[in-house]
């Protein structure tokens, strides 16, 4: 695998003055209790407030949020006050609260308050919170107030203060901590604790009003993020049959409806002192169907959210922090000792992380829980990343956390996606075939962009999107990696020729394929039926193919990012490729013939039927099936074809070689070195330009 997936997860800092261990859940909307501690983990970019005023266009354009509210200040990098993680801790001396912020550029930004219900009684104590939060709740005696210019504890009914110094500010942990003594805040017993943020005023001891102009409703509350809210309460899809559903892509509708009210009673935290007294810790919750969790990445672009530039696709990323978030499907199936297969869906161009979870949730339910599979989807650092650079780093980057957190069946891994997905489909399939058993592009685009025909294309952004996009020229690649392509006739975005002529490849290379042409079926539209049970249940269940005896790669090095562990680096049993010469738009090529454990030949037989699901309009199904022929002589000889290759390491016992001479055969277009590993021995070969033949004892 590419070394982006293998290389270990950073580790967050501690941050200063948080005596206990870190031991947050990955999965946003759930807390739980470790060693003294009660920790919870919040959703990311979710701080957008009430639903009040739209005053902007949407960072994701097709995933808006349900708030409205924009930051006035820009060292809030628009997403100044988003509570990443939050956390209480219990020792013998004192309490501690801690607040984690996904962005802290300049700590006078944010400012988070903890409303406590100390005897756990509703009937007793405030509704409305202090420092001017704009929110109520019942049952307040107290609450801390936490900001970079000090901490307070306030009496809810009077709105009595009592400072409590500074709270420790931990720029590279982006976190809050202050620390109570036990003889000022005694604890006991059960209460109910809430926790809010929004900006803070100019002095620091209150929240700052959001005015009209950036999203907020005369009068509105001044908060922008609620925690303590669970995944059970921001599904993706909110609503019932009785009610109209909504969209909830953020993750951030029960809250903005609950800010639009102002009343944040549902969002609370049930806290037992004596569970934390006594040290106890609970297992982390893995939640099936859809959720979302959070990885760190081993790069930061920058900090807080930004739009793209012009109003177009800019392939930038747009959510730049060192933590993002991922979507997750754990079938109902699915059990820790039983390895499961995982299914990639990879999200349109303006889409999120939870777009599968939100538009094709019926897809959803036939690809992962009758599939029995895991199902996941990157965010990509954003809506128009085409998969590329930052946004494939991505891609890797969960994989490998999946991996962690998951018991994965390293067999049955399928690439699938639409739209801008299932260009990524084509491209990491092609790049990397030996990793996956199978893919599946939905009204994919065979290059970055929009084609009607080969070089008849208008590329999605400026640079290698424009110069070394196109997949069908790699085609060849997919020799072991069988693909189901399925488009429509009335695509109004990516023309439907365009995926025909990239079918028309597979064809002239005889290679397994089955496409699906639905006849007038568009794009959007098509997206939004969710009708796709019949794609769902057609997806490859076979293992991927380990044993080959040819590899054929091309790939494009000007795509490689070495310095992420991003680029083709081979495939089977030939490793260690490196390119001769980078240039945009070129292009390197390995074909390698193993003809010591020959494979039958692989004869295609082509069919066509029209298939008509319940689900959507009728299809004209093209489908290339392999049957098994004769199998030619072995014989110890290895064949390898190169171009603009300098380097290339063969596993000649994986490629079936025994202990015998070998003798090898290069055909290549310039110099270059051929190493040849047979367990502990390895053997150097420099080859020249034109046709060369080795023996190697």
């Amino acid at each position: 695998m590419p070394a982006a997936a293998t290389r270990e997860e950073p580790r967050l800092p501690t941050p200063r003055g948080w005596p206990f261990a870190d031991a947050f859940p990955r999965t946003s909307g759930t807390g739980r209790l470790h060693q003294g501690t009660v920790q919870w983990t919040d959703f990311l970019y979710d701080d957008r407030g009430a639903r009040g005023v739209p005053v902007r266009s949407a960072i994701t354009p097709l995933a808006p949020t349900r708030g409205t509210y924009e930051y006035l200040a820009a060292e809030a990098a628009g997403n100044g006050a988003d509570i990443f993680r939050a956390a209480i801790g219990l020792d013998a001396e004192a309490t501690y609260w801690r607040v984690d912020w996904n962005t802290l550029v300049d700590p006078a930004v944010p400012i988070a308050q903890f409303a406590l219900d100390v005897d756990g009684s509703a009937s007793t104590g405030a509704a409305d919170w202090p420092a001017a939060a704009g929110v109520r709740s019942p049952g307040i005696e107290r609450a801390l107030l936490l900001s970079a210019k000090g901490a307070w504890l306030v009496d809810a009914a009077t709105g009595a203060r009592r400072a409590l110094g500074a709270p420790a500010v931990d720029l590279a942990a982006r976190s809050f901590v202050l620390r109570v003594p036990r003889a000022t805040l005694p604890v006991a017993g059960r209460w109910t604790v809430r926790l809010a943020a929004g900006v803070a005023d100019a002095s620091g001891e209150a929240f700052a009003p959001v005015p009209p102009s950036h999203g907020a409703r005369p009068g509105g509350t001044a908060v922008y993020n609620v925690a303590f809210r669970t995944h059970a309460q921001e599904p993706p899809l909110t609503g019932s049959p009785r009610s109209p559903l909504v969209a909830n892509y953020w993750q951030e509708v029960a809250q903005a409806t609950a800010l639009a009210d102002g009343d944040v009673t549902p969002f609370a935290l049930e806290l037992d002192w004596a569970a934390l007294a006594a040290g106890a810790t609970t297992a982390e919750e893995s939640p099936a169907g859809w959720s979302t969790r959070w990885y760190v990445s081993s790069i930061e672009p920058g900090h807080g959210v930004v739009a793209d530039t012009g109003g177009r696709q800019d392939l930038r990323p747009n959510y730049l922090g060192r933590v993002q978030p991922y979507a997750v499907y754990v079938p109902s199936s699915y059990r820790p000792d039983r390895p499961a297969p995982l299914t990639w869906l990879l999200h349109s161009a303006f889409q999120p992380h939870t777009a599968f979870a939100v538009v094709t949730p019926r897809f959803a339910e036939a690809a992962c829980e009758r599939r029995g599979s895991i199902c996941a989807t990157p965010l990509g650092r954003g809506h128009d990343g085409w998969y590329l650079d930052e946004a494939e780093l991505d891609f890797w980057e969960v994989w490998n956390r999946l991996a962690a957190a998951y018991a994965l069946d390293p067999d049955r891994t399928v690439l699938a996606g639409f739209s801008m997905g299932g260009y990524a489909a084509y491209r990491l399939g092609f790049a990397h075939p030996h990793l996956f058993s199978g893919g599946v592009a939905i009204g994919g685009t065979p290059t970055c962009g929009e084609r009607v025909a080969p070089g008849v294309e208008r590329p999605a952004g400026p640079g290698r999107c424009a110069t070394d996009g196109d997949t069908t020229a790699l085609v060849g690649n997919a020799r072991w990696l069988p693909f189901h392509i399925a488009h429509g006739t009335a695509d109004e975005l990516l023309p439907f020729t365009g995926t025909a002529a990239h079918v028309a490849a597979f064809d002239r290379l005889r290679y397994r394929y089955r496409f699906d042409h639905y006849a007038g079926q568009t794009h959007v539209p098509w997206y939004q039926q969710d009708r796709w049970d019949d794609i769902a249940a057609a997806m490859p269940s076979g293992p991927r193919t380990r044993t080959v005896d040819r590899v054929t790669l091309r790939w494009r090095p000007h795509l490689a990012r070495p310095e992420w562990g991003l680029g083709v680096t081979g495939a089977y049993w030939a490793r260690d490729l490196r390119p001769r010469t980078v240039t945009a738009g070129g292009t390197a090529r390995l074909d390698a013939r193993a003809l010591a454990r020959p494979l039958p030949a692989m004869l295609p037989t082509r069919t066509f039927r029209l298939a008509t699901p319940d689900s959507t309009t009728p299809a004209l199904v093209t489908e290339v099936t392999w049957t098994a022929g004769a199998t030619p002589a072995a014989e110890a000889r290895l064949a390898l074809d190169l171009r603009n290759v300098a380097h290339v390491r063969v596993a000649l016992d994986e490629a079936g070689f025994g202990d015998g001479p070998v003798t090898v055969s290069t055909r290549s277009d310039g110099p270059a070195t051929v190493t040849l590993t047979h367990g502990a021995r390895t053997y150097t070969l420099t080859v020249a330009a034109g046709d060369q033949t080795h023996v190697v004892r």
